[in-house]
Order: C-alpha cells, then sequence, then structure tokens
C-alpha cells in the first residue's frame, strides 16, 4: 500500500512544480476572495450610499399615495386629488437627503401653523410625515410609493 501511494504521487504529482502550485493555491485563494467580496456587498452597498449620501433607490419626482399624489413640476411640487387635473397645495423643496425629501409649505391654510407645515416624503416609498408649529408637531400623513415605471 505504502508503495502505490508513493507509486502516485511520484507518478502524477511528479511533474507539479513549485510555482505551479503557487500559481494553482493562488488561484483558489483569490475565488475564495472575490466569493467572499460578493456575498459581503449586499450589506456594504446600504453603508457605502448612507455615506455618500445617495438613496437606496431612485428617487422620484412623482409620489402617489392613499390620499393624494405629489408631482414635481419645474420649481415647486404640488399636491393633487386623486383624478384631479387642479392642484391642492403647493410646496417648495426645502431639503432632499438619502431617505426623505423635504417640502415646505408655500399655499395659505385654514391653520395658524401653515408657514411652518412641512411634509416629508420617504425617498423610497412609505409613510409621509407632516410637522407643523413650534414646537414641532408630527403627524402620519399617508403612505406614499414611486410609481412603477412602464
Amino acid at each position: 500500500m505504502e508503495k502505490a501511494r508513493a507509486t502516485f504521487f511520484a507518478s502524477y504529482l511528479s511533474g507539479l512544480k513549485p510555482s505551479l502550485l503557487a500559481l494553482l493555491f493562488g488561484g483558489v485563494t483569490t475565488a475564495t476572495a472575490v466569493f467572499a467580496m460578493i456575498s459581503q456587498a449586499g450589506t456594504a452597498i446600504p453603508m457605502i450610499l448612507k455615506a455618500l449620501n445617495l438613496p437606496s433607490c431612485r428617487t422620484s419626482d412623482v409620489y402617489r399615495g392613499t390620499q393624494s399624489d405629489f408631482k414635481k413640476e419645474g420649481a415647486v411640487w404640488r399636491e393633487y386629488s386623486p383624478g384631479a387635473v387642479a392642484y391642492r397645495y403647493q410646496f417648495e423643496e426645502i431639503n432632499r437627503t438619502h431617505d426623505k425629501i423635504m417640502l415646505r409649505n408655500l399655499t395659505p391654510r385654514d391653520t395658524q401653523d401653515w408657514k411652518t407645515l412641512t411634509v416629508h416624503l420617504p425617498v423610497c416609498g412609505g409613510i409621509a410625515k407632516l410637522s407643523e408649529g413650534l414646537p414641532e408637531r408630527w403627524t402620519d400623513l399617508q403612505e406614499v410609493w414611486r410609481p412603477r415605471e412602464s
């Protein structure tokens, strides 16, 4: 049995040179490292996007909602009732981060805090929030989402 093993190694592996073994080992190691990087990309990409202040999804100039829709038209955002042609309220975009778009109300309303009213649209969809007054009072406004592209 020992002679058979010695014969196998002597016959088949004797032609392998140290440089070829290093090349094979290096190839396996590199493939393992690439696989590890690909498997970790799922957790690394959101951290990189957040560090660069980029959203994890494509932003939109239109957000559909359960009660109204928001559309960016030129320099302003407008809020429309479902199926309406005329807008109800107008907003200016005051800030955009990787996770929300902040819109300040421009339309007079029947509330004393209408000048401080701000809508916070989640970039990737979710619950839009409304803040108003000093100190700020927060209200869940409605669920919004980006429309599907055709």
